[in-house]
């Protein structure tokens, strides 16, 4: 009798050690899809900032995108896609138009690393119709 009380009370045990499995499973499973939602929420509201910063610029500078093409090489000019405001290059120079000129603000702001925003910045100088070390310079008094 005592036995079976034991093999039964095992029995219970296992029973009872399989729904709390399942259960941390589906709450693991569960924090997992929260944590997806999460990281998608945080991406969506980073993009809305972006393109909030970019329709905000572009109303306050209409000619930023012409008088930023106006200063480079005619077969490098920015062409904008469709859908889109700006282009990266365009949002860089966007932060600079207005006096923001150190990379790590900069990249900070668009959440790239440092050495991008140093590319794209070199890259844009050097199809620059005007001398390199003046290309920042006009680009932040252009539209004025």
């Amino acid at each position: 009798m005592l036995r079976a009380a034991l093999i039964l009370a095992s029995l219970l045990m296992l029973i009872q050690m399989k729904r709390l499995s399942k259960a941390r499973y589906s709450l693991e499973h569960a924090n997992n899809r929260l944590n997806t939602l999460h990281n998608d929420l945080v991406k969506a509201n980073e993009q809305l900032q972006t393109l909030n910063h970019e329709y905000t610029f572009l109303h306050l500078f209409p000619s930023f995108v012409e008088n930023f093409n106006s200063l480079l090489v005619e077969n490098e000019r920015i062409v904008i896609k469709v859908d889109e405001l700006l282009t990266t290059e365009l949002r860089i120079f966007a932060l600079i138009r207005p006096g923001i000129t150190d990379s790590s603000r900069i990249a900070s702001f668009l959440r790239y690393s440092v050495n991008t925003i140093y590319n794209y910045r070199t890259r844009l100088r050097n199809k620059s119709l005007v001398p390199r070390e003046d290309f920042e310079r006009k680009v932040r008094t252009t539209g004025l």
